[in-house]
């Protein structure tokens, strides 16, 4: 079946989801420049870390509300009352000064902006079928890599100028997003009151193997993936480079992802899920030792190369492959409790990642190509009990 023949069918929600997602994620112009943000506020690298950190903390309630949520209320509406609160949430941080009020505003938004990540995972389970999941998984992450691509490029030449511009855009954009997510999506499956608790989901979660394997895989990889928002720009400035190129090689991302992931799935739709996967974890963690040769341009622009690919291989096929594990009653919760995974990674990655970088950059890098083999033996070694 040719690429065009599936994208062909999938449905029309979907390409609402993947429009409104895409305005969204352009506007995701704070992440990436937070730790500068906070830093360039008389504040140091080490708080920045925990600010930073307190946002992934954040995430952890994100989980559990919105996981709860996208199963018992409805995917539209969880997704819709996230965005609206987190663009207040938004406007709020860039007023504040002090790292410890930082941190406070952090651990808000993060609860509040990431509670719709489940339900958006949720909602694609429920109107695309098991077999073409893989292609819109990759689709909905052209979306968001193609606003990553514009988004930090154009980003990183605000941030020279005011840091304000950054919030209001994320702010804006989020707006965009919750309207169209209340009035244009459908609200999807929804669970049943006695059904909806997270008793339930904990009973199957806990004798799901395979779905445990993949949570810790997701730990290391988040450690990973925290550090492109982290340490790299952090590295770049202190190698004497500008923030607009910065931006702009973070862009690449995004680049590549846009153009070559959905053929990429399309073209090796056949191909073993979890190999595959396995090697974009180890390429996405090696990618870092790049920095131990040097600190040009150039290594920054490999870094992100090798980054990428490994991206590309892993993160579609991820997204399925959960998938095909989740109960149907039950996805929400189950991409819920996937998320718990991600915020402890990225708790733990800007938590500890930050004062290791000040302490030794050679032990970080070196740690995040160790924890990148640590995620594929984790997925190699689990057995599969269903497919995708």
């Amino acid at each position: 079946m040719s690429l065009f023949s599936q994208l062909h069918l999938l449905p029309r929600p979907f390409w609402v989801l993947v429009g409104a997602t895409f305005v969204n994620r352009f506007g995701v112009f704070v992440v990436p420049f937070l730790t500068l943000f906070i830093t360039r506020n008389g504040n140091t690298a080490a708080q920045a870390g925990l600010a930073v950190a307190a946002y992934s903390l954040g995430g952890f309630a994100a989980a559990w509300i919105g996981g709860w949520m996208a199963d018992r209320l409805g995917r539209n509406i969880t997704m819709a009352v996230s965005s609206l609160a987190g663009a207040v949430c938004m406007l709020c941080m860039s007023q504040a000064v002090d790292w410890r009020m930082l941190a406070l505003l952090a651990f808000i938004t993060g609860a509040i902006t990431e509670a719709g990540s489940p339900a958006s995972a949720a909602l694609v389970q429920d109107i695309v079928p098991p077999e073409h999941r893989v292609i819109a998984f990759a689709v909905q992450r052209f979306a968001v890599n193609l606003a990553w691509s514009l988004g930090p490029a154009t980003a990183g030449f605000l941030a020279e100028h005011s840091f304000f511009w950054l919030f209001m855009v994320d702010a804006a954009t989020s707006v965009v997003f919750g309207i169209i997510a209340w009035l244009f999506l459908p609200r999807g499956r929804q669970t049943a009151r006695e059904h909806a608790g997270w008793n339930h989901a904990w009973q199957s979660i806990r004798a799901n193997k395979p779905f445990l394997a993949l949570f810790g895989a997701c730990v290391c990889v988040a450690w990973i993936f925290r550090q492109t928002n982290t340490t790299f720009p952090l590295h770049f400035e202190r190698n004497g480079l500008s923030l607009h190129l910065c931006g702009l090689v973070l862009a690449m991302n995004g680049v590549m992802i846009c153009l070559f992931e959905v053929p990429l799935a399309a073209g090796l739709r056949q191909w073993p899920v979890k190999q595959v996967m396995a090697l974009g974890y180890i390429l996405m963690g090696a990618s870092f030792l790049t920095f131990l040769v040097s600190g040009s341009l150039s290594a920054f622009v490999l870094m992100m190369v090798v980054f990428t690919i490994g991206e590309m291989s892993a993160f579609s096929r991820q997204q399925a492959y959960s998938a095909s594990l989740a109960p149907d009653d039950m996805r929400g919760r189950y991409v819920g409790f996937l998320s718990f995974a991600w915020c402890a990674g990225n708790t733990a990655s800007s938590a500890l990642g930050m004062p290791l970088y000040d302490h030794h950059p050679t032990i970080l890098w070196t740690l995040n190509a160790a924890l990148g083999i640590v995620a594929a033996v984790l997925i190699l070694a689990s057995r599969r009990n269903r497919t995708v």
